[in-house]
Formats: structure tokens, C-alpha cells, sequence
């Protein structure tokens, strides 16, 4: 903004801001005795920075702009284009008016008095200046300004929030603390078949299949009034009436320790449900003709064996070796397809109890193996009920590929502030890198290979889905040592 009286703010030197808190005041003061009084009060507060007018008005960064009459008649239009371009946050502005022209805000007929003070006006100080008024009058049209910036913040942040809720693939829905529906987003509508309309107002009884037992929603409704997060699956109708299953999550949104409106988000996994059911079928229906075909093969071969000598009766003892092989993958298949497949039942389990009973049962056909256990009294974890076949598979490993004239294996328990560790060491040769790599990550770092057998995999998944970890280390002194770090019990 240039202004039509080129000396109406020469008096002003921009005063440099110690500090990112100062108010940066604009004066807009044609008055001469005006600005030399605004700019002798102005001198005594640190707090204020005033800006160099002759950046303009529209484009100089300020918090509050100070006129008198003079300056506001000049710029009036000015003002009110300011005013309106900064909504909704406040731009305030402060009159200076002398006590004698008080009158022209009741009497003025003109411009001013109607098109100006009703939007472009927030304060008015009578002149000459009284500070402790124009002190207080500042401060609270800069407390104004503050919530309106933090007004305008909330509302971008909620406009944002509601975008991102609209554009979400999940179906989303907000109740008030007694279950009535006050919220649907687009994909809530293309899940359920509701549109938005019949279901505001509506509870989520309207999704109801019937399906569910009734201590299912008295458990949600005893979760989320209690603050927490109810997150499980459940089996809802559409409006057509075709049921659909959905990974359910209701967040409770609380308020100084009172519930005031619950969030659910829907994500549907009927297909995904479909296709593990099918996969299962598939899985079944393989590994009993394999099961079956294999016991022919090796009931054949071990006939073929009884009643033959020399290369026939070796190949037929080979054949048996392999399909017991083949039958043990098979065992192995099926545990970590169930594994994969069901949801983790984690306990509190004592891990002492596991490791030695696991030691016991792996060389209790294995006279030749020295096995040391170190292990405290007890420690309790946190884990999956088949966390033993995990520590079985990793003392049958350390035994059966043991190439020492003397297999040896120790294991030991260490419990820590919020971990426990398993260690489980061999004298062999050392894990291949490839047997290591599906231990530590559950996956081969080469696709062709595929590892020592499913029973490391089985390891991986049931450690990780144990919210534990497992690190192999090669001993100088040769074999190597299986870490598991299991989390203990809060």
C-alpha cells in the first residue's frame, strides 16, 4: 500500500524483534500529532515491533494495525480487502478516535459510519492516549486474533481429517456414547448398501446378522465404555441381506474420563475369508492323498525289502527313509498352515517348563547326543501355546544335522527387564546361510533354494507371531547359537 500522505509514517524506524513473540503492529496514522504520540508509547514496549508501512498493507506480515480517522478514511477500502482476504483467522484493527469526534460514530451518516466501523472497526481508544487502555485493548484483540488462528487450525485439521475419512477404502462410522449413529463415510454406504440418510440415526443394530452371540457386543460394549480399543471380527448383513465379514476396530473418543462418541472402521475380508476356507480344503485334501499314497509307497517298499537282498533291498529301505521324510513335511505342513491361519492364543507360559520338557522329549530316542540345560526356576513369557514345537524343532535341528563324531547341544534361559532369551548351541558344522536367512526374516535369500525343510519356517512364524525374534550367531570355536528373545509378561 502506498499512502496519499508520503510523510504520514516517516517518523516510524522498523524496530528489529528479539523475539518470535512480538506483535507486529502496523500503523496507519495520518495525524502528525497522532504518530509522534503512538510512536513515544510504542518506544516503551519491547513486546511491539512495528512494521515498516511502506511495505503495504497487503502484503506486509503484521498482527494488528493501528489508524486514526485520517488514516482510515484514506484507506478504508484497503482495510475492509485486508480484513475480509484473512478470514476466518482475525485481522484486528484499532481505532484512534479524539474524544471530541467520538460523536461521528452515532452522527456520521456517511461512508464511514456505515460501511466501515460495522466491519472493518474491532476497537476504538479515545485520544489523547490513556496507555493502561490502549495497553489492555491490544492485548485483547491479540487474544482474539490467537483463537481465531487456533480456530482456523482445528477447522483445517478436522476438513483434512474428514478428506481423508471420505477418501478412505474402509467403511467408517461414528456413534454418540449410547450407539446412535451420527456419521457414514462413502465406503461405509458401498459396503452396508445404507445409504447416509437411513443410517444416520440408526445404531449399528441395524447391521445386525444374528450371527454373532449376545456376549460378543456385551464384551464390546464393556471395552469401549471402559476406554479401550475393541478391535475383532464380525459377521454383519446388508441391506439386501447378504452377509458379509468384516475386521472390526471401535475407538472410543473420551473427554476428561467420559466417553462422548465411539469410531468403528470396517475393513471387509469376506473374500479373504472365502479364499483361506477354500486354500484350507485344498491343503486337506493334498496332504491326505499324500498321506495315503505315501503309506502304500512305504508298506510296498518295506515288503519289496523283507524279500530281497543287496541293491533291490537298499533301494527299497531308501524309499522308506524318503517317505517318512516326506510324511514328517507333510506334519510340518499342516502346523504352520494352522499356525498361519489362526489367530495367535497367546499366554502366559513358562518358558523353563518348555525348554526342559522340550530337551526331554527330543533325546529321549537319542542316547548318543550330551545335552546340558542351564535354566533359572522359572520364567513366564508371553507366547503362543505351541511355542514348544518351535523349541523342539530347534534342539531336533542342532541334533539331526550335527556332523561332530560327539553331537553336543546346551541350552540355556536368561530373563531380563522385559525379555527372556532361549539359547540354543550346537558343535556341528554351522547353519548354511540360506537356513539362517528363514530363521531370522522367514525367507530364502535365493528363490531356487528352499532350505533345510518347512520345520525352520515353522520356527520363524511361530516365534514372530509370539511378538518374539531369533538371531543365529557361528561360534569361533565352531557349530552355532540359535538366539530367541521372547517378551515377558506385563
Amino acid at each position: 500500500m502506498t499512502t496519499d500522505d508520503s510523510n504520514a509514517n516517516d517518523d516510524y524506524d522498523p524496530r528489529s524483534s528479539s523475539s518470535v513473540e512480538s506483535t507486529r503492529i502496523y500503523p496507519l496514522v495520518a495525524e502528525d500529532g497522532n504518530r509522534r504520540v503512538l510512536k513515544e508509547w510504542l518506544s516503551g514496549h519491547d513486546s511491539y515491533w512495528v512494521v515498516d508501512a511502506g511495505e503495504g498493507l497487503e502484503t506486509a506480515e503484521c498482527d494488528l494495525c493501528i489508524v486514526d480517522h485520517g488514516g482510515i478514511r484514506q484507506h478504508a477500502d484497503e482495510l475492509k480487502r485486508v480484513k475480509c482476504e484473512a478470514e476466518p483467522v482475525l485481522f484486528p484493527v484499532l481505532l484512534l478516535l479524539p474524544e471530541r469526534q467520538s460523536g461521528v460514530i452515532e452522527t456520521d451518516r456517511g461512508e464511514i459510519a456505515d460501511n466501515v466501523f460495522g466491519t472493518t472497526i474491532d476497537e476504538i481508544v479515545s485520544l489523547p492516549i490513556r496507555q493502561a487502555e490502549l495497553e489492555w485493548r491490544i492485548k485483547a484483540l491479540l487474544r482474539l486474533r490467537d483463537q481465531s488462528l487456533q480456530l482456523q487450525q482445528r477447522t483445517e485439521q478436522l476438513r483434512r481429517f474428514k478428506e481423508a475419512v471420505e477418501a478412505s477404502g474402509h467403511a467408517v462410522y461414528i456413534t454418540d456414547p449410547d450407539g446412535t449413529i451420527e456419521y457414514v463415510n462413502p465406503a461405509f454406504e458401498e459396503l452396508t448398501g445404507y445409504e447416509r440418510e437411513e443410517a444416520i440415526g440408526q445404531t449399528p443394530n441395524l447391521l445386525n446378522s444374528g450371527e454373532m452371540p449376545s456376549d460378543y457386543f456385551t464384551e464390546l460394549w464393556e471395552t469401549v465404555l471402559s476406554e479401550e480399543v475393541w478391535e475383532e471380527e464380525i459377521v454383519d448383513r446388508r441391506k439386501d441381506g447378504e452377509l458379509y465379514t468384516a475386521h472390526q476396530t471401535i475407538s472410543p473418543i473420551t473427554d476428561d474420563g467420559t466417553v462422548q462418541a465411539l469410531v468403528a472402521i470396517q475393513a471387509d475380508i469376506t473374500e479373504l475369508i472365502e479364499l483361506h476356507r477354500q486354500l484350507r480344503v485344498v491343503d486337506q485334501i493334498l496332504r491326505h492323498n499324500l498321506r495315503n499314497n505315501l503309506t502304500v509307497i512305504r508298506g510296498q517298499a518295506e515288503q519289496i525289502r523283507s524279500q530281497t537282498t543287496g541293491e533291490v533291498a537298499d533301494a527299497a529301505e531308501d524309499i522308506s527313509i524318503l517317505s517318512d521324510n516326506l510324511l514328517t513335511t507333510s506334519q510340518k505342513s499342516r502346523a504352520i498352515t494352522d499356525v498361519l491361519s489362526e489367530q495367535p492364543d497367546i499366554r502366559r507360559i513358562d518358558i523353563v517348563d518348555t525348554v526342559t520338557r522340550s530337551a526331554g522329549s527330543v533325546t529321549a530316542g537319542v542316547p548318543d547326543v550330551q545335552v546340558d540345560v542351564d535354566v533359572p526356576t522359572q520364567a513366564i513369557v508371553s507366547a503362543t501355546t505351541n511355542v514348544h514345537k518351535a523349541i523342539e524343532e530347534l534342539i531336533e535341528n542342532a541334533i539331526v544335522h550335527n556332523d561332530a563324531e560327539t553331537p553336543a547341544v546346551s541350552l540355556s534361559v536368561t530373563v531380563e527387564t522385559e525379555l527372556v532369551e532361549i539359547r540354543v548351541t550346537d558343535n556341528g558344522n554351522g547353519i548354511p546361510e540360506m537356513d539362517r536367512a528363514v530363521l531370522e526374516s522367514g525367507d530364502a535369500i535365493d528363490d531356487l533354494y528352499h532350505g533345510g525343510g518347512l520345520g525352520l519356517w515353522l520356527v520363524y512364524w511361530i516365534i514372530k507371531r509370539s511378538g518374539g525374534s531369533i538371531a543365529v550367531e557361528g561360534r569361533d570355536t565352531g557349530g552355532t547359537t540359535v538366539r530367541v528373545v521372547l517378551p515377558t509378561v506385563n
